[in-house]
């Protein structure tokens, strides 16, 4: 018997896992493969992370995500920084030999540091920083199981087709987007549901004024720390006047590994790449900045979200100066 709920085979949490990636084409990475390959997938395929594959168990043994790239980074700034004078700063990965010091800045020079070799695969920096381990679920699973998951933290799943083959991953953007498809279904959403959607990001409480931020000189290690020690995904940059100027987020660390001596750089200078990169993959301009007010209601921040394609909107509300520049009050992001 369906239940009450979106669209008209029944409530949308009903739905299984498996008719959310259905046709989705999955995207591996060896365990074997070097960090700057796996950067080159992230890149190529607009994904967050990806699945990695060991050849000689047929076994996936982990989940690439850049929150994991960003800590090895900074262990190996760090351990480097404990090396005492001397020692040969090398390795393997030109990505790693900028974090170590093995480059300058300016792209020579040498010093003391660790040193690494080829033993450091990608596969070594799987799950490092816990935070998105590899968490699957079989194909029969329902969105409300799904959804419980991700309570707990998880960003993502693989949805499984059998032990050894991936039929698809399934993200908790994934999931909001096909809620929000629903809800305008013939069928409609629940009384409740809809009220929640009409409800302003200020009644329901996800309007925080701790933001953290970055200012155009930052040096971008230093935002690594950050989205490190806060376990965050995307830092709001801003002026002296916290005048919203733009977004650093986590995927853009993704191209460091094209251009390793942004490791010493500015923030700014990091965003600049990055959006310039984007535009040369897909032909758009990435330059905008998405950002909704308070009193805007969940439905139409979940349709600009779908719309434009961001992973985050930031909040923000006018000065008291009456100046019509924004200062960010907060950050909604789509989880993921």
């Amino acid at each position: 018997m369906d239940r009450p709920g979106l669209g008209a085979r029944g409530h949308w949490l009903t739905a299984q896992a498996q008719d959310l990636v259905a046709d989705q084409t999955v995207v591996q990475v060896d365990s074997e493969a070097t960090v700057e390959e796996a950067c080159d997938a992230l890149i190529q395929h607009k994904i967050q992370s990806v699945p990695l594959y060991d050849a000689r168990s047929h076994s996936y043994v982990g989940m690439f995500d850049l929150h994991d790239l960003s800590t090895y980074i900074l262990a190996k700034r760090d351990a480097a920084e404990a090396q005492p004078p001397g020692v040969e700063r090398s390795g393997s990965s030109p990505l790693l030999r900028q974090a170590t010091g093995g480059e300058s800045g300016a792209g020579g020079g040498g010093g003391g540091g660790a040193r690494m070799g080829a033993s450091d695969t990608v596969g070594r920096l799987s799950d490092r920083s816990h935070l998105n381990p590899f968490y699957s679920v079989v194909p029969e699973t329902t969105v409300a199981q799904v959804a419980q998951v991700f309570a707990k933290g998880a960003h993502r799943v693989a949805v499984m087709q059998d032990e050894r083959t991936i039929r698809g991953i399934l993200s908790q953007a994934g999931m909001v987007r096909y809620f929000f498809e629903r809800s305008g279904d013939a069928a409609g959403a629940t009384e409740a549901e809809e009220r929640l959607l009409d409800a302003t990001l200020d009644s329901l409480g996800l309007v925080s004024r701790d933001v953290v931020c970055v200012t155009p000189e930052m040096p971008v290690l230093r935002a690594l720390s950050l989205f490190e020690n806060w376990h965050i995904s995307s830092l709001a940059l801003v002026d002296d006047e916290r005048r919203l100027l733009g977004n650093l987020s986590l995927t853009d660390v993704k191209y460091l590994a094209r251009k390793p001596r942004l490791l010493h750089a500015k923030c700014m200078e990091l965003v600049q790449a990055a959006r310039y990169q984007q535009g040369v993959i897909d032909g758009q301009d990435r330059a905008a900045v998405f950002s909704v007010r308070p009193e805007a209601t969940l439905r139409y921040v979940l349709a600009k979200l779908i719309a434009t394609g961001a992973h985050r909107m930031w909040i923000t509300e006018p000065p008291a100066s009456g100046s019509a520049d924004s200062v960010p009050a907060s950050v909604s992001t789509t989880p993921g």
